[in-house]
């Protein structure tokens, strides 16, 4: 390899670099401290009924309750991003699938820093009761 050639060598490499280290920055994950204003609740009511309507049959007509604590993390477009949602803890199963069905069709106002709509991760509990 000629000398020239090795020179040029560690700047392309720095310039591909570049790119990389940019689209980091835009992906990361902000938590709720971290942001200047958190995601909300685009419509409450409507998130109600659709965790509401979440609540599987059988469980409600036996009168099962239960908690579920999911995590997920909220684009800047306020969309739960696809893929993202957890069941932290659910005292029943079956319920803690419900609510992560649930929570997947909700909409927020995206969290912000300096202005900007940026990606947060949101803790959410959620009570079934029949």
């Amino acid at each position: 390899m000629s000398s020239r050639l090795l020179r040029l060598v560690p700047l392309f490499a720095v310039v591909l670099a570049l790119p990389t280290a940019r689209a980091s920055a835009q992906d990361k994950v902000y938590s709720l401290a971290e942001v200047n204003t958190p995601p909300k609740l685009a419509a409450p009511s409507q998130a109600m009924r659709v965790i509401q309507s979440s609540y599987p049959a059988d469980l409600r007509n036996k009168g099962v309750a239960g908690e579920v604590e999911v995590q997920f993390v909220v684009a800047p477009t306020g969309k739960v991003e696809a893929g993202s949602v957890e069941v932290i803890d659910a005292s029943v199963p079956q319920l803690g699938d419900a609510a992560k069905g649930a929570v997947e069709k909700l909409e927020f106002t995206p969290a912000k820093v300096n202005n900007a709509a940026v990606r947060a991760r949101v803790v959410l509990p959620i009570a079934y009761r029949p």
